[in-house]
């Protein structure tokens, strides 16, 4: 481990570096590379190597459940993902941003910090994923909706509190391991974990039906949670982390500056996803809800790529701005924004020529209109934009304005469903997606500009005072 002098001697070499063009690292960690440009790479190619595999047996699960359950009882199962999935993000209460923002910019110069942040996040998921599991059992029968609210979708309902308690437990490892690039630990993981749910899926589904289905869910999860936590144990010893319960509270600041604004800000969004599934729902039909499902599938596709590059790009733009690096984090942001932007129309646009042959795979009865296939996508590549810009937010010392955004993005969403969804059914919530996410585009945008600003003024001011003081 590296004493403090050496590291403020690094911090100074790599920012009077940085200024003169070159941008390097003086890390002399063992397999850490010593460039942005490296540690980019190699994250997103270990990335890249888990989530081709994990996210190919995702999709192949989604399509095993299709075939298996039907459309009419996939559509059942789409709400208790969808459901699940929105409050377990509530759950997760923002730990895994809370745990990559600290631990990246700790993780170095002061890891005793960076364990106590571990410690508080581990004893706030336990505490949060049992009430909220246990709170999702208890109403479940209020949450189906529709004719189809019978009791075997109020039992897959209660069986997905399964699944909420490990994911909810899980959150704030993930952000740790992205936080220490740990991405080669999380491609195993990846791999591990898609290639397990396709398996249970199809076994559950073909025995079970929508219990086994939900089953299959909350098991994986369990499974990704066991082999998070040993990655991870074994990641913080090789850095010399010591995770610790003592003095805990001394770091709630945390809580406030990142977790309950990131709690507040998915709390809205999560809600918002959730009511707008089981209006379409109420509106068209458990079908219509199973049609959108399949061809968010397409959405997932889009995002693939930019979401391997932004777990990258995220923790380590917070480390290089820790490190002083400015002009390399405003080379690296605007380098990825560009990255993932230019990926997502490019992805967006070969979907757009297969999309029906894509919605094929799941029957022939899941086929849906090009407005939904083109609308849906194009929200995609707008989700991409809106992701990238994000990380100016988050390298920021607190993350309140993203609750004003998701605000923004919540109110255009309900909106505009609201409004069309009577008259165009599944289209509608694509066209929905599409303007909540373009709002989401203009505010990044501005706040992202507002925040290189600063970082401009910044770095001029740091250039005079090296003048000043040779």
């Amino acid at each position: 481990m590296l004493n403090d002098a050496t590291l403020l001697r690094a911090a100074a070499i790599s920012a009077a570096a940085s200024d003169r063009g070159f941008g390097r690292f003086v890390t002399v960690r063992t397999g850490i590379p010593r460039s942005a440009s490296e540690r980019l790479l190699r994250g997103v190619g270990w990335n890249a190597a888990g989530c081709i595999v994990g996210q190919s047996a995702s999709f192949a699960s989604s399509v095993v459940a299709a075939r298996c359950l039907g459309k009419e009882v996939f559509g059942q199962f789409a709400l208790v993902q969808t459901t699940v999935v929105a409050f377990s993000t509530l759950a997760g209460l923002g730990l895994g941003t809370t745990a990559m923002k600290f631990v990246s910019e700790y993780r170095t110069r002061n890891p005793e910090k960076a364990g106590i942040i571990l410690g508080l996040s581990s004893l706030v998921a336990l505490v949060a994923a049992a009430l909220f599991s246990s709170a999702l059992a208890l109403c479940a029968p209020w949450l189906v909706v529709g004719s189809a609210s019978t009791p075997a979708l109020t039992a897959a309902m209660r069986l997905s509190a399964l699944y909420m308690f490990f994911i909810a437990m899980n959150g704030y490892q993930m952000g740790a391991l992205s936080g220490l690039e740990a991405f080669r630990g999380i491609a195993r993981i990846n791999v591990a974990y898609g290639l397990a749910t396709l398996v249970l899926t199809w076994a559950f589904c073909r025995w079970f039906g929508l219990r086994g289905a939900t089953l299959a869910q909350g098991l994986s999860a369990a499974l990704l949670w066991l082999l998070y936590h040993y990655t991870l144990k074994a990641e913080c010893r090789r850095r010399n982390i010591a995770v610790t319960y003592r003095g805990v509270w001394s770091e709630r600041s945390a809580l406030y500056r990142f977790s309950i604004p990131t709690t507040t800000a998915c709390m809205i969004s999560s809600l918002a996803v959730w009511w707008s599934n089981a209006a379409l729902a109420r509106s068209s039909g458990y079908a219509a809800l199973a049609v959108f499902s399949a061809a968010n599938n397409m959405r997932l596709m889009v995002l693939f790529m930019p979401l391997i590059i932004g777990r990258v790009t995220t923790p380590l733009l917070n480390n290089m701005l820790a490190a002083g690096d400015l002009w390399g984090y405003r080379k690296t942001f605007c380098g990825s924004v560009a990255l993932n932007g230019s990926t997502a129309i490019l992805a967006a646009t070969v979907l757009a020529l297969a999309g029906r042959y894509v919605l094929h795979l799941f029957g022939k009865e899941f086929a849906g209109s090009s407005a939904l296939i083109l609308l849906l996508l194009g929200a995609a590549a707008l989700e991409v934009i809106a992701s990238s810009l994000y990380q100016a937010v988050f390298a920021g010392s607190s993350l309140w304005r993203q609750v004003v955004i998701n605000g923004v993005w919540t109110v255009a969403l309900v909106a505009t469903l609201e409004l069309t969804v009577s008259r165009y059914g599944v289209s509608a919530l694509a066209f929905s997606y599409l303007a909540a996410w373009s709002s989401s585009v203009i505010l990044y945008g501005a706040e992202a500009w507002r925040r290189l600003k600063q970082l401009e003024v910044r770095r001029s001011q740091t250039l005079e005072g090296a003048l000043c003081n040779p």
